[in-house]
């Protein structure tokens, strides 16, 4: 049986731009790049929300074909937690 190798690399997430925004919970919405060892992955759309926590960040999302939002993006939460931290 092989055993499983492991690879690590660079990541960072750059903040593009951020437009503040007031439509309820909605504070603002930003654009964010995110660099996987030298591949630039840009995702815009990025919501900044009101919460009882505090902020939070919801990644982009769209509506399937019943009409459930669903996301159009998932990035593994190594990843998802530093966009929310950066924006």
């Amino acid at each position: 049986m092989e055993g499983t190798q492991t690879e690590s690399g660079l990541v960072s997430i750059r903040v593009l731009s951020v437009t503040p925004m007031r439509a309820g919970k909605l504070f603002a919405l930003a654009s964010v790049e995110i660099d996987i060892d030298g591949i630039q992955i840009a995702i815009h759309g990025v919501r900044a929300l009101n919460a009882a926590s505090g902020a939070r960040i919801e990644l982009p999302q769209f509506r399937d074909q019943s009409g459930a939002l669903r996301p159009a993006i998932i990035p593994p939460e190594e990843v998802r937690g530093p966009i929310g931290d950066a924006v």
